[in-house]
């Protein structure tokens, strides 16, 4: 049984709305973290990359020839440190002043700039494997609503699986603003109000309502999903 007061509350939704320096400097936080994983390069298709096409960014391959095995700098032998040391460096040399994050192919040791360079994108397995499970949208009764002040003053409403009991679980600290398109958008304050949905079994309250048939998503709201998630997979791993 969910019970909302084992849920985060932060502030108060109903009192007069004033930005706090810790909600600017987070915002500010944000902002940076959002610019050091933003690449306006197009990635390329998956037959591209398979075909051994560089980076689009850098002009770089993705793959090294030599396979580079990942290990604690402690196991390097002297001929691997070198390599290592070389690739830190010309990497310093082409995006010092990017500050942003690195990201690379496991296998291989050359190193990309997030802000320069575009992740290579995903195979048909994977893709395919997303479409599948977004094929089964979460039941609304496992999903949690809540009420969320922004940093642009709006309070809006967004759900998150009921097992995130805290803001920064269930949101990651931000969001986007529906009503005025701001991305990031710190959350200021916020609270639980409650699941989507009953769960079956739980008691009813009030007239009886008529029970929904889920439908089934289309392809185009699918092939949506899969550009979301493609973001969620990039961000998690440049955390």
């Amino acid at each position: 049984m969910v019970e909302i007061a084992d849920y985060e509350r932060r502030g108060d939704l109903d009192a007069p709305f004033e930005l706090t320096k810790k909600a600017e400097k987070a915002q500010r936080q944000s902002e940076e973290i959002r610019a050091a994983v933003r690449c306006e390069i197009p990635s390329l298709t998956w037959e591209q990359f398979a075909a051994g096409e560089p980076c689009p960014g850098c002009g770089r391959s993705y793959r090294d020839e030599e396979r580079w095995e990942s290990k604690g700098t402690m196991h390097f032998t002297d001929e691997e440190r070198a390599r290592y040391e070389a690739e830190g460096e010309l990497f310093k040399e082409r995006h010092g002043d990017c500050h942003a994050m690195r990201h690379k192919v496991s296998g291989s040791l050359t190193t990309h700039c997030g802000r320069c360079c575009p992740p290579p994108p995903m195979s048909p397995e994977q893709r395919e494997l997303i479409l599948r499970l977004f094929s089964c949208p979460t039941p609304p009764q496992q999903l949690m609503r809540w009420r969320l002040r922004l940093y642009c003053g709006h309070v809006v409403e967004k759900t998150a699986h009921y097992t995130h009991k805290t803001l920064h679980a269930a949101f990651s600290g931000a969001t986007s603003c529906p009503e005025c398109g701001l991305d990031p958008a710190t959350i200021v304050d916020g609270a639980a109000v409650g699941l989507k949905a009953e769960p079956p079994g739980a008691p009813r309250t009030g007239a009886p309502r008529a029970a929904r048939r889920s439908r089934k998503p289309t392809k185009a709201e699918l092939q949506a999903k899969v550009s979301e998630l493609e973001a969620e997979v990039e961000r998690l791993q440049r955390k």
